[in-house]
Protein backbone atom coordinates (compact mmCIF):
# COMPACT_ATOMS: atom_id res chain seq x y z
CA UNK A 1 0.00 0.00 0.00
CA UNK A 2 2.64 2.20 0.93
CA UNK A 3 4.78 1.68 -2.02
CA UNK A 4 1.57 1.63 -4.12
CA UNK A 5 0.85 5.59 -2.60
CA UNK A 6 4.97 6.96 -3.36
CA UNK A 7 4.77 5.04 -6.80
CA UNK A 8 1.70 6.74 -7.76
CA UNK A 9 0.17 9.15 -6.18
CA UNK A 10 2.92 11.33 -3.68
CA UNK A 11 4.36 14.96 -5.30
CA UNK A 12 7.23 14.63 -7.40
CA UNK A 13 9.66 15.44 -4.02
CA UNK A 14 8.83 12.62 -2.75
CA UNK A 15 8.68 10.07 -6.29
CA UNK A 16 12.08 11.10 -6.69
CA UNK A 17 13.28 9.76 -3.72
CA UNK A 18 11.73 6.26 -3.76
CA UNK A 19 12.03 5.91 -6.98
CA UNK A 20 15.52 6.87 -7.67
CA UNK A 21 16.85 7.23 -4.60
CA UNK A 22 18.04 10.74 -5.03
CA UNK A 23 17.15 14.26 -3.43
CA UNK A 24 14.84 16.14 -6.45
CA UNK A 25 16.38 19.46 -7.62
CA UNK A 26 14.12 21.70 -4.92
CA UNK A 27 15.14 19.73 -2.14
CA UNK A 28 18.17 21.22 0.16
CA UNK A 29 19.68 18.63 2.81
CA UNK A 30 22.84 20.43 3.78
CA UNK A 31 24.34 18.76 6.18
CA UNK A 32 23.32 15.12 4.60
CA UNK A 33 25.53 12.68 5.40
CA UNK A 34 27.10 10.40 1.85
CA UNK A 35 27.63 7.67 4.16
CA UNK A 36 23.67 7.52 5.32
CA UNK A 37 22.11 9.48 2.20
CA UNK A 38 20.06 8.75 -0.93
CA UNK A 39 22.02 6.49 -3.45
CA UNK A 40 23.31 4.31 -0.38
CA UNK A 41 22.03 1.06 1.26
CA UNK A 42 19.16 1.32 3.93
CA UNK A 43 20.78 2.26 6.83
CA UNK A 44 21.21 0.27 9.40
CA UNK A 45 19.87 2.72 11.67
CA UNK A 46 17.59 4.95 11.27
CA UNK A 47 19.06 8.73 11.60
CA UNK A 48 16.18 10.34 12.85
CA UNK A 49 13.67 9.10 15.44
CA UNK A 50 10.79 11.27 13.45
CA UNK A 51 9.74 13.83 11.21
CA UNK A 52 8.30 17.03 11.86
CA UNK A 53 6.59 19.17 8.49
CA UNK A 54 5.92 22.59 8.38
CA UNK A 55 4.47 24.53 5.47
CA UNK A 56 5.88 28.19 5.63
CA UNK A 57 4.34 31.11 3.36
CA UNK A 58 5.39 35.02 4.43
CA UNK A 59 6.43 33.38 7.51
CA UNK A 60 8.55 35.78 9.68
CA UNK A 61 11.95 34.33 10.28
CA UNK A 62 12.38 36.20 13.89
CA UNK A 63 9.65 33.83 14.53
CA UNK A 64 10.13 30.44 12.66
CA UNK A 65 13.92 30.44 13.09
CA UNK A 66 14.08 29.97 16.58
CA UNK A 67 11.37 27.66 16.96
CA UNK A 68 12.71 25.48 14.45
CA UNK A 69 16.24 25.86 16.31
CA UNK A 70 14.84 24.95 19.01
CA UNK A 71 13.95 21.40 18.02
CA UNK A 72 17.82 20.36 17.38
CA UNK A 73 19.36 17.71 19.27
CA UNK A 74 15.89 15.60 19.57
CA UNK A 75 16.61 13.21 16.60
CA UNK A 76 13.95 15.21 14.61
CA UNK A 77 14.10 16.22 11.20
CA UNK A 78 12.12 19.27 10.12
CA UNK A 79 11.14 19.57 6.77
CA UNK A 80 10.06 22.63 5.68
CA UNK A 81 7.94 23.43 2.70
CA UNK A 82 8.69 27.05 1.92
CA UNK A 83 5.96 27.65 -0.70
CA UNK A 84 4.05 30.79 -2.34
CA UNK A 85 0.83 30.44 -4.97
CA UNK A 86 1.30 31.34 -8.78
CA UNK A 87 -1.21 34.06 -7.80
CA UNK A 88 0.46 35.60 -4.33
CA UNK A 89 1.33 39.13 -3.78
CA UNK A 90 4.93 40.15 -4.81
CA UNK A 91 5.76 41.49 -1.82
CA UNK A 92 4.67 37.99 -0.19
CA UNK A 93 6.70 36.42 -2.67
CA UNK A 94 9.78 38.38 -2.07
CA UNK A 95 9.93 38.11 2.19
CA UNK A 96 9.27 34.20 1.37
CA UNK A 97 12.17 34.24 -1.30
CA UNK A 98 14.03 35.63 1.88
CA UNK A 99 13.22 33.91 4.78
CA UNK A 100 14.19 30.55 2.24
CA UNK A 101 17.91 32.43 1.96
CA UNK A 102 17.87 33.09 5.53
CA UNK A 103 16.99 29.61 6.56
CA UNK A 104 19.57 28.33 3.36
CA UNK A 105 22.40 30.32 5.68
CA UNK A 106 21.56 29.00 9.00
CA UNK A 107 23.36 26.37 8.63
CA UNK A 108 20.54 23.73 10.76
CA UNK A 109 22.02 20.20 10.40
CA UNK A 110 18.34 18.78 11.33
CA UNK A 111 15.86 20.78 8.81
CA UNK A 112 15.46 20.25 5.19
CA UNK A 113 14.20 22.82 2.96
CA UNK A 114 12.10 22.11 -0.03
CA UNK A 115 11.64 25.34 -2.72
CA UNK A 116 8.01 25.90 -3.66
CA UNK A 117 8.80 29.52 -4.07
CA UNK A 118 10.34 30.03 -7.45
CA UNK A 119 9.00 30.51 -10.23
CA UNK A 120 8.44 27.48 -12.14
CA UNK A 121 7.62 25.51 -8.96
CA UNK A 122 5.22 27.49 -7.15
CA UNK A 123 1.68 26.49 -6.17
CA UNK A 124 -1.75 26.67 -8.34
CA UNK A 125 -3.48 28.82 -5.86
CA UNK A 126 -6.70 26.20 -5.70
CA UNK A 127 -4.21 23.52 -3.83
CA UNK A 128 -2.71 25.73 -1.76
CA UNK A 129 -1.60 24.65 2.08
CA UNK A 130 -3.13 21.25 1.20
CA UNK A 131 -0.77 20.59 -1.61
CA UNK A 132 1.88 22.10 0.74
CA UNK A 133 1.37 19.47 4.00
CA UNK A 134 0.92 16.94 1.14
CA UNK A 135 4.73 17.52 -0.65
CA UNK A 136 6.63 17.48 3.38
CA UNK A 137 4.39 14.12 4.39
CA UNK A 138 4.87 12.55 1.27
CA UNK A 139 8.65 13.03 1.89
CA UNK A 140 8.01 11.93 5.41
CA UNK A 141 6.92 8.75 4.27
CA UNK A 142 8.93 8.38 1.87
CA UNK A 143 11.94 8.67 4.78
CA UNK A 144 10.31 6.15 6.99
CA UNK A 145 9.88 3.54 4.22
CA UNK A 146 13.37 3.97 2.76
CA UNK A 147 14.03 3.46 6.75
CA UNK A 148 15.95 6.73 7.53
CA UNK A 149 12.85 7.55 10.46
CA UNK A 150 12.49 5.33 13.31
CA UNK A 151 8.64 6.28 14.21
CA UNK A 152 5.76 5.64 11.80
CA UNK A 153 4.14 9.21 13.11
CA UNK A 154 4.36 11.86 10.84
CA UNK A 155 4.45 14.93 12.65
CA UNK A 156 2.62 18.06 11.42
CA UNK A 157 2.42 21.70 12.21
CA UNK A 158 2.28 25.26 11.19
CA UNK A 159 5.30 28.32 12.02
CA UNK A 160 2.96 30.28 14.75
CA UNK A 161 3.38 27.04 17.02
CA UNK A 162 5.68 27.12 19.66
CA UNK A 163 7.16 23.70 20.67
CA UNK A 164 7.33 22.69 24.07
CA UNK A 165 10.35 20.50 25.19
CA UNK A 166 8.65 17.00 25.19
CA UNK A 167 6.60 17.63 22.00
CA UNK A 168 8.23 14.82 20.09
CA UNK A 169 7.48 12.23 23.30
CA UNK A 170 4.95 10.44 21.35
CA UNK A 171 7.87 9.30 18.84
CA UNK A 172 9.28 7.23 21.68
CA UNK A 173 6.02 5.65 22.83
CA UNK A 174 6.15 1.99 22.63
CA UNK A 175 2.60 2.12 23.36
CA UNK A 176 1.50 4.15 20.99
CA UNK A 177 3.72 2.39 18.02
CA UNK A 178 2.56 -1.06 19.03
CA UNK A 179 -0.90 -0.42 19.27
CA UNK A 180 -2.74 -3.08 17.28
CA UNK A 181 -4.70 -1.73 15.67
CA UNK A 182 -2.79 1.62 16.17
CA UNK A 183 -4.76 4.67 15.74
CA UNK A 184 -4.68 6.70 12.40
CA UNK A 185 -4.30 9.84 13.91
CA UNK A 186 -3.15 11.98 17.05
CA UNK A 187 -4.44 15.25 18.10
CA UNK A 188 -2.34 17.42 20.68
CA UNK A 189 -4.02 19.96 23.01
CA UNK A 190 -3.69 23.59 21.52
CA UNK A 191 -4.61 27.02 22.56
CA UNK A 192 -4.58 30.37 20.66
CA UNK A 193 -2.29 32.60 22.54
CA UNK A 194 -1.13 36.69 22.15
CA UNK A 195 -0.05 39.60 23.75
CA UNK A 196 -2.63 41.37 22.03
CA UNK A 197 -5.58 41.68 25.10
CA UNK A 198 -8.11 42.30 22.38
CA UNK A 199 -6.57 39.09 20.15
CA UNK A 200 -6.10 36.99 23.54
CA UNK A 201 -10.23 37.82 24.00
CA UNK A 202 -10.88 36.85 20.98
CA UNK A 203 -8.85 33.19 20.70
CA UNK A 204 -10.64 32.63 23.78
CA UNK A 205 -13.74 32.96 22.00
CA UNK A 206 -12.47 30.92 19.27
CA UNK A 207 -11.08 28.41 21.13
CA UNK A 208 -14.23 27.65 23.29
CA UNK A 209 -16.51 27.60 20.22
CA UNK A 210 -14.57 24.61 18.82
CA UNK A 211 -14.61 23.30 22.35
CA UNK A 212 -18.22 23.60 22.53
CA UNK A 213 -18.40 21.50 19.20
CA UNK A 214 -16.07 19.12 19.66
CA UNK A 215 -18.03 18.41 22.88
CA UNK A 216 -21.16 18.26 21.40
CA UNK A 217 -20.47 15.79 19.05
CA UNK A 218 -18.68 13.99 21.60
CA UNK A 219 -22.60 14.06 23.90
CA UNK A 220 -24.14 12.83 20.79
CA UNK A 221 -22.52 9.78 20.43
CA UNK A 222 -21.06 11.04 17.47
CA UNK A 223 -17.54 9.18 16.10
CA UNK A 224 -16.24 12.76 14.65
CA UNK A 225 -15.63 13.99 17.90
CA UNK A 226 -12.34 15.57 17.38
CA UNK A 227 -10.62 18.90 16.74
CA UNK A 228 -9.12 19.06 12.93
CA UNK A 229 -6.17 21.51 13.13
CA UNK A 230 -3.11 20.68 11.05
CA UNK A 231 -0.45 22.59 12.75
CA UNK A 232 -1.45 20.03 15.99
CA UNK A 233 -1.82 16.38 14.24
CA UNK A 234 0.23 13.34 13.83
CA UNK A 235 -0.66 10.69 11.52
CA UNK A 236 0.34 7.53 11.30
CA UNK A 237 1.90 6.51 8.05
CA UNK A 238 -0.27 3.75 7.11
CA UNK A 239 -3.44 5.33 7.38
CA UNK A 240 -1.95 8.28 5.52
CA UNK A 241 -0.75 6.59 2.67
CA UNK A 242 -4.46 4.39 3.16
CA UNK A 243 -6.41 7.78 2.53
CA UNK A 244 -4.00 8.68 0.12
CA UNK A 245 -2.40 11.96 1.83
CA UNK A 246 -3.48 15.46 2.03
CA UNK A 247 -6.21 17.06 -0.16
CA UNK A 248 -4.79 19.61 -2.52
CA UNK A 249 -6.85 22.42 -1.15
CA UNK A 250 -5.95 25.85 -0.02
CA UNK A 251 -8.16 25.91 3.07
CA UNK A 252 -9.79 23.19 5.30
CA UNK A 253 -6.93 20.42 4.20
CA UNK A 254 -6.50 19.11 7.90
CA UNK A 255 -10.76 18.77 8.51
CA UNK A 256 -10.88 16.95 5.46
CA UNK A 257 -7.45 14.52 5.94
CA UNK A 258 -8.93 13.77 9.39
CA UNK A 259 -12.32 12.85 8.20
CA UNK A 260 -10.96 10.34 5.50
CA UNK A 261 -8.86 8.80 8.41
CA UNK A 262 -11.86 8.20 10.83
CA UNK A 263 -13.37 6.25 8.49
CA UNK A 264 -10.62 3.50 8.47
CA UNK A 265 -9.00 4.26 12.37
CA UNK A 266 -9.57 5.77 15.14
CA UNK A 267 -8.59 9.54 15.78
CA UNK A 268 -6.79 9.59 19.44
CA UNK A 269 -6.80 12.95 21.56
CA UNK A 270 -3.31 13.20 23.19
CA UNK A 271 -3.46 14.37 27.02
CA UNK A 272 -0.28 16.69 26.49
CA UNK A 273 1.44 18.78 25.85
CA UNK A 274 -0.44 21.67 25.06
CA UNK A 275 0.83 23.73 21.79
CA UNK A 276 0.58 27.19 21.97
CA UNK A 277 -0.52 28.93 19.31
CA UNK A 278 0.10 32.28 18.17
CA UNK A 279 -3.41 33.88 17.46
CA UNK A 280 -3.51 35.78 14.07
CA UNK A 281 -5.72 37.70 11.58
CA UNK A 282 -4.18 35.99 8.86
CA UNK A 283 -5.75 36.30 5.47
CA UNK A 284 -3.64 32.82 3.89
CA UNK A 285 -6.50 31.18 3.27
CA UNK A 286 -10.11 32.27 2.48
CA UNK A 287 -11.78 30.05 5.91
CA UNK A 288 -10.26 29.10 8.99
CA UNK A 289 -8.50 30.23 12.44
CA UNK A 290 -7.53 33.81 10.91
CA UNK A 291 -10.77 34.68 9.28
CA UNK A 292 -12.56 33.86 12.16
CA UNK A 293 -10.63 35.94 14.47
CA UNK A 294 -11.11 38.42 12.32
CA UNK A 295 -14.79 38.50 12.82
CA UNK A 296 -15.03 37.96 16.59
CA UNK A 297 -12.78 40.48 17.05
CA UNK A 298 -14.70 42.89 14.44
CA UNK A 299 -17.43 41.41 16.98
CA UNK A 300 -16.22 42.41 20.28
CA UNK A 301 -15.39 46.09 19.04
CA UNK A 302 -19.06 46.34 18.38
CA UNK A 303 -20.33 44.50 21.46
CA UNK A 304 -17.10 44.19 24.08
CA UNK A 305 -19.36 41.96 26.30
CA UNK A 306 -18.45 39.35 23.98
CA UNK A 307 -22.48 38.75 23.59
CA UNK A 308 -22.29 39.14 20.23
CA UNK A 309 -20.36 36.33 19.25
CA UNK A 310 -23.07 33.37 18.62
CA UNK A 311 -22.77 29.41 18.36
CA UNK A 312 -24.83 26.70 17.71
CA UNK A 313 -28.23 26.53 19.88
CA UNK A 314 -27.86 23.46 21.94
CA UNK A 315 -30.84 22.04 21.08
CA UNK A 316 -28.85 21.56 18.07
CA UNK A 317 -26.93 18.61 19.32
CA UNK A 318 -29.95 17.25 20.94
CA UNK A 319 -31.01 16.93 17.28
CA UNK A 320 -28.10 15.08 16.92
CA UNK A 321 -28.13 12.39 19.53
CA UNK A 322 -32.17 11.83 18.04
CA UNK A 323 -30.27 11.26 14.31
CA UNK A 324 -27.27 9.21 15.60
CA UNK A 325 -29.88 6.96 17.49
CA UNK A 326 -32.00 6.74 14.78
CA UNK A 327 -29.42 5.88 12.05
CA UNK A 328 -28.05 3.19 14.74
CA UNK A 329 -31.45 1.67 14.82
CA UNK A 330 -31.87 1.71 11.02
CA UNK A 331 -28.46 -0.95 11.03
CA UNK A 332 -29.91 -3.15 12.97
CA UNK A 333 -33.46 -2.87 11.51
CA UNK A 334 -33.68 -1.38 8.14
CA UNK A 335 -37.46 -1.79 7.44
CA UNK A 336 -37.70 0.41 10.37
CA UNK A 337 -39.09 4.02 9.10
CA UNK A 338 -36.82 7.07 10.62
CA UNK A 339 -38.49 9.54 12.98
CA UNK A 340 -40.26 12.18 10.56
CA UNK A 341 -38.93 15.12 11.69
CA UNK A 342 -34.73 13.10 11.71
CA UNK A 343 -35.92 11.33 8.58
CA UNK A 344 -37.02 14.69 6.66
CA UNK A 345 -33.26 16.51 7.37
CA UNK A 346 -31.56 12.93 7.23
CA UNK A 347 -33.25 12.74 3.56
CA UNK A 348 -32.17 15.98 2.99
CA UNK A 349 -28.81 14.95 3.11
CA UNK A 350 -29.33 12.18 0.59
CA UNK A 351 -29.65 9.01 3.37
CA UNK A 352 -32.75 8.23 1.18
CA UNK A 353 -30.75 7.03 -1.68
CA UNK A 354 -28.15 5.74 0.30
CA UNK A 355 -30.54 3.36 2.03
CA UNK A 356 -31.84 2.45 -1.22
CA UNK A 357 -28.25 1.24 -2.35
CA UNK A 358 -27.80 -0.92 0.56
CA UNK A 359 -31.17 -2.64 0.42
CA UNK A 360 -29.63 -3.83 -2.73
CA UNK A 361 -27.42 -5.78 -1.34
CA UNK A 362 -27.86 -8.42 1.29
CA UNK A 363 -25.51 -6.68 4.90
CA UNK A 364 -25.75 -7.37 8.04
CA UNK A 365 -25.77 -5.17 11.04
CA UNK A 366 -22.38 -4.88 11.99
CA UNK A 367 -21.58 -3.83 7.90
CA UNK A 368 -24.37 -1.23 8.19
CA UNK A 369 -23.51 0.24 11.10
CA UNK A 370 -19.87 0.83 9.36
CA UNK A 371 -20.80 1.80 6.22
CA UNK A 372 -23.94 4.53 8.08
CA UNK A 373 -21.24 6.37 9.74
CA UNK A 374 -19.22 6.52 6.77
CA UNK A 375 -21.71 8.00 5.18
CA UNK A 376 -22.83 10.18 7.50
CA UNK A 377 -19.27 11.54 8.32
CA UNK A 378 -18.07 14.46 9.80
CA UNK A 379 -18.87 16.76 7.10
CA UNK A 380 -22.50 15.57 6.94
CA UNK A 381 -22.42 15.90 10.61
CA UNK A 382 -21.63 19.79 10.53
CA UNK A 383 -23.93 20.26 7.93
CA UNK A 384 -26.43 18.69 9.71
CA UNK A 385 -25.88 20.55 12.80
CA UNK A 386 -25.91 23.99 10.81
CA UNK A 387 -29.04 22.72 9.37
CA UNK A 388 -30.53 22.91 12.44
CA UNK A 389 -30.00 26.38 12.92
CA UNK A 390 -33.23 26.82 10.89
CA UNK A 391 -35.52 25.55 13.80
CA UNK A 392 -33.36 26.77 16.33
CA UNK A 393 -30.94 29.95 15.69
CA UNK A 394 -27.21 30.42 16.55
CA UNK A 395 -27.57 32.29 20.20
CA UNK A 396 -24.79 33.70 22.15
CA UNK A 397 -21.80 31.29 23.04
CA UNK A 398 -21.01 32.89 26.89
CA UNK A 399 -25.01 32.83 27.42
CA UNK A 400 -24.62 28.91 26.29
CA UNK A 401 -21.54 28.10 28.10
CA UNK A 402 -23.18 29.70 31.01
CA UNK A 403 -26.03 27.24 30.89
CA UNK A 404 -25.70 24.00 29.64
CA UNK A 405 -27.06 20.38 31.18
CA UNK A 406 -23.95 19.21 33.96
CA UNK A 407 -23.01 16.23 31.38
CA UNK A 408 -22.45 18.45 28.72
CA UNK A 409 -20.87 21.55 30.46
CA UNK A 410 -18.18 18.30 31.68
CA UNK A 411 -17.21 17.78 28.59
CA UNK A 412 -16.23 21.04 27.49
CA UNK A 413 -14.41 21.47 30.32
CA UNK A 414 -12.56 18.48 29.26
CA UNK A 415 -11.00 20.32 26.39
CA UNK A 416 -9.82 23.34 28.75
CA UNK A 417 -6.49 23.88 28.08
CA UNK A 418 -5.78 27.87 28.19
CA UNK A 419 -7.50 30.33 31.16
CA UNK A 420 -10.74 31.11 29.29
CA UNK A 421 -12.07 28.56 32.16
CA UNK A 422 -13.79 32.47 33.66
CA UNK A 423 -16.17 32.00 29.72
CA UNK A 424 -17.89 29.20 31.50
CA UNK A 425 -19.02 31.08 34.76
CA UNK A 426 -22.33 32.53 34.13
CA UNK A 427 -22.70 36.54 34.46
CA UNK A 428 -25.10 38.09 36.62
Amino acid sequence: MIEQYLSQYAEVEARTLFDHQTLHANLQAPHLSTATGPGTSKPEHPPYQGCLVIPAFDEDPNVLIPQVAGLANHRLLVVLVINAPTNAETGKIRRTQALLEELTGSDFEHVWLVDRVAAESRLNPKHGVGLARKIGCDLALALWHNGWIESPWLLQSDADVTFPQDYAAILHSGALTSADPAPGALIYPHAHISDDPALRRAAGLYDQHMNYYVAGLAVAGSRYAHHSLGSTIAVHARAYAAVRGYPKRSAGEDFYLLNKIRKIADIQRLPGPVLQIQARLSTRVPFGTGPALASIQQSLIEDPSGFGYLSYHPECFALLTTALEALNRWAEQPERPLPEDIGTRLNAQGFEDFAANQAKQNTQPQQRHQWVHDWFDGLKTLQFVRGCGEAYPDQPLLQTLAHLEPNFRTKVIEFQTNNSQELLTPRP
